[in-house]
């Protein structure tokens, strides 16, 4: 998990160009906008199940906690069943690197309990400044590992990259994982 912190970690909720669930006979790229602008772009790889539409189906479960302004998450994961899961959005009112790790801390609680996590490292993803830590946690009273990036993605735009997955699902997808994170790139770049 060490070597995709390394070149992984980039993460970002956004409006996204492709809309829906898409599982891709071949690899797939995603561009996402913010603001009516293209952000990032993203490839992933075939077979993987990537959902654009998590907030609408988040509201119509009833299970959508949101506000202002509204966090549009995408999620992909492959498509064998592993439990992990791979997302990111655009960190609401977090303009810089130190605050998108406030808001990371902010998710101990909400999203997670019994965090242990390393502490951040400052770093460049696709050409863009990060700050990545990895660790361990409880989700849904499940043991989980994660690895999350906080990547500037245009200055006042910090991106939230997450992935979470049960114990040595990291490892059953490695590969794909940190082609993931290696395919995170300023859109038009």
């Amino acid at each position: 998990m060490r070597t995709l912190l390394a070149t992984l970690l980039v993460v970002l909720s956004v409006p996204v160009a492709a809309s829906g669930d898409v599982n891709s006979a071949g690899a797939t790229t995603l561009t996402y906008d913010h603001d009516g602008e293209d952000l990032l772009q993203v490839d992933f790889p075939a077979g993987w199940v990537i959902d654009t539409d998590y907030v609408e189906e988040a509201k119509a479960a009833g299970t959508y906690q949101g506000g202002e302004p509204e966090i549009r998450i995408v999620e992909a994961m492959p498509a064998d069943g592993t439990r992990l899961s791979f997302g990111f959005w655009v960190a609401p009112r977090t303009p810089t690197l130190d605050k998108g790790l406030e808001y990371a801390a902010s998710l101990d609680g909400s999203l997670f309990t019994d965090v242990e996590a390393t502490d951040p490292e400052a770093t460049e993803l696709g050409g863009m400044p990060a700050r990545t830590f990895q660790g361990t946690a409880k989700r849904q009273g499940d043991d989980v590992e994660f690895a999350m990036a906080l990547i500037e993605a245009r200055k006042g735009v910090v991106v939230a990259v997450l992935y979470v997955g049960v114990p040595d699902s990291w490892a059953k997808h490695q590969e794909e994982l940190e082609s993931i994170v290696g395919s995170l790139r300023r859109a038009g770049s």
